[in-house]
Order: C-alpha cells, then sequence, then structure tokens
C-alpha cells in the first residue's frame, strides 16, 4: 500500500501586490498554520518518506516548515518545478515516477491541480483549502499505473478543523 499526502500551501501574503505570484510569502497566519497541520501528521504517525514542493516561495515556505516539525532540515525534501501550475495530469506523471521503495510522499503545491488530482484519484468533490492536507492510501505497491477512483481518502485534514 502506498500512501500520497497532497498539501496545499499555507496562506499568502498579498501585501506586496508589485511582487510576482511565485515569490509571494506566507502571511502570519500561514506561519502559524502549516506548523500547526506537521504536528497533526507527526501526532498520527504519518512521516513523508520524501516530500516533493513546488519551488514558489510559499509553497516551499510550506514544505520546510512541515520538515521542520518533522524534525529535519532539508532532509527529504526536493524542489520540483513541474508543480508549480501543474495540471492533475503533470502530477500523476510526476509521482509515477518516484522510486517504489518509498511508501509516503507528501505532494506540496496549489490549486487547481492538487485538488483535481485528489479528486481524479478518490472519487470525490473537494477543494482543499491553504494548509489542507488530504491523505489518500493506494491498494498498490508502486507509484505508477494508476487510474481514476483508485485512490481512497482517509483523512482531509485543514487548519479550521476541529482537533477530535
Amino acid at each position: 500500500m502506498k500512501t500520497l499526502l497532497i498539501v496545499r500551501h499555507a496562506k499568502s501574503s498579498w501585501d506586496h501586490a508589485d511582487l510576482d505570484d511565485f515569490d509571494r510569502p506566507l502571511n502570519e497566519r500561514g506561519l502559524r498554520n502549516a506548523p500547526e497541520m506537521a504536528r497533526r501528521l507527526v501526532l498520527r504517525e504519518m512521516l513523508p518518506d520524501l516530500i516533493l514542493s513546488s519551488p514558489a516561495l510559499r509553497a516551499i515556505s510550506t514544505a520546510r516548515l512541515f520538515n521542520q516539525q518533522f524534525g529535519r532540515m532539508d532532509e527529504g525534501l526536493k524542489t520540483e518545478k513541474s508543480i508549480y501550475e501543474a495540471s492533475r495530469q503533470d502530477l500523476v506523471k510526476l509521482i509515477s515516477r518516484q522510486n517504489p521503495d518509498l511508501n509516503i510522499i507528501m505532494l506540496v503545491g496549489h490549486n487547481p491541480g492538487l485538488s483535481d488530482l485528489l479528486n481524479w484519484l478518490c472519487d470525490t468533490e473537494e477543494v482543499l483549502s491553504t494548509c489542507a492536507v488530504a491523505q489518500i492510501e493506494v491498494d498498490d505497491f508502486k507509484w505508477n499505473g494508476w487510474s481514476k477512483g483508485c485512490g481512497k481518502l482517509v483523512e482531509l485534514d485543514y487548519p479550521k478543523k476541529p482537533i477530535e
């Protein structure tokens, strides 16, 4: 079984209208939410073997904040420029190239591609809010050959969701 964690970047700042979209940083809420969402994964013992992140500032900052909560610095974290503005098909291709020995991969990026991937894999109709984490299980032993509806949405967590 493989587990894919899909993480939409934390809330970004719109304070500097002159900044390119790629260079927008996290705002205060994003800086609080990312470590909190990572702690929730730690409590569930859901630590990724690999984090693949968009290099856009808000996404890589989110990925680094998660990784710090996992007790790592940049270990196990790779940037993939193809994630920025990626379609579902682009994301499926990226995932399919990953090492089959890895059991849990985290993908940190942007909508609409991430929500589209989640909905395609799990046959759902969700829209990922900022810093949302979708935990998807796929009954397979490799990262390729997946088809529509092959995943099971185990958990959809987000910053405003009450902790049980």
